[in-house]
């Protein structure tokens, strides 16, 4: 990963001019909040990739009705944004917030990186569009309980807005045959959205031996990971358009060709507070969001102002800030609420709590006889490098159309696992309040219950990966399925300042023993026949580190408690279970108001999660249509 991650800071280096990059033809962009209506009939707080998302399918839908996204960061445009390479977010384009120590990690504290851009997370994230395996999102349902499932929060009922939210172009005959690329339309793609996703026309000749490693070990190749199948050595696309060779993302997809629709405004560098709220006039709701209000980030006394809806207010500022927006209205846990001398005017516990990443960590080999070229040479040998910068000007092709990685073994646990039956018993036997805050609510706790049925099945799959090993990214390990559950809730003693992100990774012991299983089996697949051949010597953590204990040890101080993959924080699910949300994403007991981000994802899913947030927003969207027609 420390090579890519050098290779793709060369790049940006290499490529990034000061050139604009991509300007939408449109003049509803606003900056301040003299541009704005006093009201508007939907309004979205954030602009990133489930904002864009909806907000284009509503100015589309309702032609006559006004749409205003509220997004933190600004406009930008930048060539090192569309460069595929440019894997490293550029500290401007995102939050640099610092997670609260840690006890898992031996105390130590992370940087929490999101998007702080129009565009967001998929702006700087590495490109890597896969889907998790169908029993992932099955899981959804059977986690939020009756009357889930039935409203499609199941992979059957996702897999319509998977391909409703991306063009795939397959790669030509040539290509595919000269990497092995394999793709399946029918279970997997034909849709027309305006995400566009592509096998890039190069990959360095070490893919094919890695792959072929994990074969040797008895993983095998599936045709199409994205059609439910998302376990052992798969191929998957980046989010790049096939014409261009550029980043697709929610800017490209759903704003930059509808940015000169009446009806759109797009009012940047302001942050949304807290809601307006009204006492409900009827029904079941206490609540009713009006409007939010909203302030500009840039000035220490900046106005706030309200801006009111006549339709619906959606979050859509991802799971590490829409449960702040949440708490500072008064809804959320009645203790983070009260700590922070905010009137509770809707106990909602699930808020804020749920949280999950994905941890991931890298081992580190010297390839001594590593085959030619490969991503070091390119970075040492500035001729092979000047020449990928002209194949990519010229022909859009080489090794400049890479991001993140294509390729990886998803493994479950019993792939390579002898222990695999021992942790199962071992969770089997865990009371569900064992390693949680002893301050969890009730009701987060009973959904919590049901997340670990769900977990002990997934477990035991041979269907849902556990393990991701990123092909082409260096020797490194994600974790997929962590029992471990943290919590992003506002500063009690500012409120509107950056929230306290608490990953608490590793809290339940058995994450740190699934773990080790993960990179026991890495190590195992360079003794196979096809990595010796690239010469293999292992440099961390090296042979001082042999037995499970000491695995363990080095995992507490080697992990990052993030892939970048926050969810879970606004739940799916009925109070009873600490969800925030129900069926059609309307947050419980407020009229008017619907999460549509990662925050709603119950469970995390075994992918990198940008292509699910697209679908669960092409679904929150026509869930928002239809309510808006009857």
């Amino acid at each position: 990963m420390a090579r890519l991650l050098l290779l793709a800071q060369a790049t940006v280096a290499l490529l990034s001019t000061p050139t604009l990059a991509h300007i939408p033809r449109g003049v509803n962009i606003k900056r301040h909040i003299t541009e704005l209506e006093s009201h508007y009939d939907y309004i979205i707080a954030g602009g990133g990739t489930s904002g864009l998302t909806v907000a284009d399918r509503l100015t589309a839908a309702f032609p006559s009705r006004s749409v205003l996204v509220v997004e933190y960061g600004q406009l930008v445009n930048d060539t090192a944004i569309l460069q595929p390479a440019a894997t490293v977010p550029n500290p401007r384009y995102a939050f640099q917030i610092l997670s609260q120590k840690e006890p898992g990690l031996n105390n130590r504290s992370f940087t929490v990186t999101v998007g702080k851009i129009v565009g967001g997370c998929s702006a700087i994230n590495a490109q890597m569009f896969d889907r998790g395996s169908a029993a992932d999102y099955d899981a959804w349902g059977d986690v939020a309980g009756e009357g889930y499932r039935e409203a499609g929060w199941s992979w059957a009922g996702l897999l319509p807005y998977f391909k409703k939210s991306t063009t795939f172009t397959p790669p030509t005959k040539d290509v595919a045959e000269k990497y092995d690329y394999t793709y399946d339309m029918d279970a997997a793609w034909g849709g027309d959205g305006g995400i566009q996703a592509v096998y890039p026309p190069f990959q360095w000749p070490g893919e094919k031996i890695i792959r072929h490693a994990w074969n040797e070990l008895g993983v095998p190749t599936q045709k199409e990971g994205s059609g439910g199948d998302a376990f052992g050595v798969i191929w998957f696309p980046s989010s790049q358009d096939a014409q261009t060779q550029t980043r697709s993302y929610a800017r490209t997809g759903h704003y930059d060709n509808v940015a000169n629709r009446s009806n759109y405004h797009l009012l940047v560098g302001h942050a949304v507070n807290d809601l307006v709220l009204a006492e409900a006039s009827s029904g079941e709701e206490q609540w009713e969001a009006r409007g939010v209000r909203i302030q500009a980030v840039d000035g220490k006394n900046a106005s706030v102002i309200t801006i009111t809806s006549d339709q619906e207010v959606i979050l859509a500022a991802g799971a590490v800030h829409t449960p702040g927006i949440l708490q500072r209205s008064g809804i959320g846990p009645k203790d983070v609420l009260g700590a922070a001398n905010i009137p509770v005017r809707l106990e909602l516990p699930g808020v804020g709590q749920n949280f999950q990443d994905h941890a991931m960590t890298n081992l580190f080999y010297n390839l001594t006889t590593n085959i030619e070229p490969n991503q070091m040479s390119l970075f040492m040998n500035r001729t092979l490098m000047e020449q990928a910068r002209r194949e990519y000007a010229q022909n859009k092709t080489g090794p400049f159309t890479l991001s993140g990685g294509n390729s990886g073994a998803f493994l479950p646990l019993s792939t390579l696992s002898n222990n695999s039956q021992a942790i199962i018993n071992a969770l089997k036997a865990q009371s569900p309040s064992s390693y949680l805050s002893n301050t969890t609510h009730p009701t987060v706790l009973e959904g919590y219950s049901h997340q670990l049925e769900a977990m002990k099945d997934l477990l035991s799959s041979n269907e849902a990966a556990v393990f991701e090993y990123p092909i082409g990214a260096g020797a490194m390990v994600a974790f997929l399925k962590p029992l471990s559950r943290g919590t992003v809730n506002i500063n009690p003693a500012n409120p509107t300042a950056e929230p306290l992100v608490s990953y608490r990774t590793f809290t339940n012991p058995l994450d740190v023993k699934l773990y080790t299983e993960g990179v026991k089996i890495f190590r195992r697949l360079y003794t196979t026949p096809s990595a010796k051949t690239l010469g293999p010597v292992e440099l961390t953590p090296g042979a001082a580190v042999q037995t499970d204990a000491e695995w363990e040890t080095w995992l507490k101080r080697s992990v990052s408690p993030s892939f970048y993959h926050p969810v879970g924080t606004t739940a799916l699910g009925p109070k009873s279970r600490g969800g925030v949300v129900g069926p059609e994403l309307k947050v419980h007991g407020v009229g008017n108001l619907r999460v549509v981000d990662a925050g709603i994802m119950p469970l995390i899913p075994g992918t990198h999660t940008s292509s699910t947030v697209y679908a669960v927003a092409e679904k929150a969207a026509d869930l928002i249509v239809k309510d808006g027609r009857d």
